[in-house]
């Protein structure tokens, strides 16, 4: 008699706990909320004015360490130290938003699967969208039990990261796309400044692209962001694409939409324009979009 009520626990945890998509809706959340960890990477002062119940802040500075002067990533060991003190181990389902339209919470995305975190995925739309579906809100503090997150035996951080060396590469090889989700203006460049414009050979994608702010902060559905990618010549699925801006920040938010499309072999240039600028035998191009 005992059977048929083990086979339907077994069955609701499968399903909760089956690979999540890159993306996953408000209602998703609500329904499955109480076996989440939920993190907030919105600023200290909206975390504070209201949060999904039981969302642990963090701090988008606290994702990354600098070295030599530039903003990048701490690595694998040091990732795994602060996903430690927030309480996050590997077996845990993650759900990540922010209220900029998972800007900031892209990073953290970025840094989970360089781990190969398997169960995370982004709240599509984040806090606004929660809001809009009136689903409840909280200013009630949680507390934090550190927890051990293991630094992996192997991660995926070559296969996830382009270094400068490989960047030189790929402005060299037609099969790589290099994708510039700056502004136009960063893109074009400015007559006023030495080192400016874009690498030669980039696309303009600009980050806020991927997000329609006027349908809750959700992602843009999957036909229009296919379309933007093929007005800059991206179709092919399994093309190499490498994203940079300035710090690697707003390029870590198109990380996610193209994963979400399909896209197999996207990086990250973690050092981005801050460390190509630096090299002055380096060449940046300005003028008109190609």
């Amino acid at each position: 008699m005992r059977v048929l009520p083990l086979f339907l626990c077994l069955l609701f945890s499968a399903s909760v706990w089956a690979k999540l998509p890159v993306f996953v809706s408000a209602d998703w959340v609500h329904q499955h909320q109480e076996n989440l960890k939920l993190i907030d990477l919105s600023s200290r002062d909206q975390f504070q004015k209201f949060h999904l119940p039981n969302a642990i802040w963090v701090n988008y500075a606290w994702l990354i360490k600098p070295q030599n002067g530039l903003q990048l990533s701490g690595g694998p060991d040091y990732m795994a130290k602060v996903l430690s003190q927030l309480g996050i181990t590997p077996k845990d389902q993650v759900i990540l938003y922010d209220n900029q339209g998972n800007l900031d919470a892209s990073r953290l995305y970025w840094e989970l699967k360089k781990l190969n975190h398997e169960n995370v995925a982004l709240l599509d739309g984040g806090s606004v969208q929660w809001v809009l579906k009136g689903y409840p809100v909280t200013q009630k503090m949680p507390k934090i039990k550190p927890a051990n997150y293991p630094t992996p035996s192997s991660s995926s951080t070559d296969q996830l990261t382009a270094n400068k060396q490989e960047v030189i590469a790929a402005i060299h090889n037609k099969q790589v796309a290099l994708l510039d989700t700056r502004t136009k203006e960063e893109y074009l460049g400015s007559p006023k400044e030495k080192r400016t414009g874009h690498l030669p050979g980039a696309q303009l994608f600009p980050w806020q692209a991927a997000v329609d702010f006027r349908n809750g902060y959700q992602q843009r559905s999957a036909q229009q962001l296919k379309t933007f990618l093929e007005q800059v010549g991206i179709t092919d699925k399994n093309q190499e694409i490498i994203l940079y801006c300035n710090t690697a920040h707003r390029a870590a938010r198109l990380f996610p939409m193209l994963k979400s499309l399909g896209f197999e072999q996207v990086r990250l240039y973690d050092g981005s324009t801050q460390e190509w600028s630096q090299d002055k035998s380096l060449p940046l191009t300005t003028g008109a979009i190609q």
